[in-house]
């Protein structure tokens, strides 16, 4: 689904990026700002800000579900990590 019609930004777009930057950085709260950057996108109208926070929100929930990362929590001392 397109998310930003100016920069043709989809959903898809927003949960790679978010899966990248979570997994450079566990610990960043993420805002629409930091996934258009990381996508190489400038945001410019904005309008689209609502849907991409919600879009955010879900992929750092299936990013933490699928790694097992938590906020705050060093991804190296997850017991898998540790063999």
């Amino acid at each position: 689904m397109i998310v930003c019609h100016c920069n043709k930004v989809t959903s898809n777009d927003i949960d790679d990026a978010v899966c990248c930057l979570k997994r450079e950085c566990p610990q960043a709260v993420l805002c629409p700002e930091d996934v258009y950057a990381e996508l190489g996108a400038c945001p410019q109208c904005c309008n689209c800000f609502p849907l991409a926070e919600k879009l955010i929100q879900e992929s750092v929930l299936k990013f933490v579900a699928k790694s097992g990362f938590e906020s705050g929590m060093n991804p190296a001392l997850m017991p898998q990590n540790l063999a």
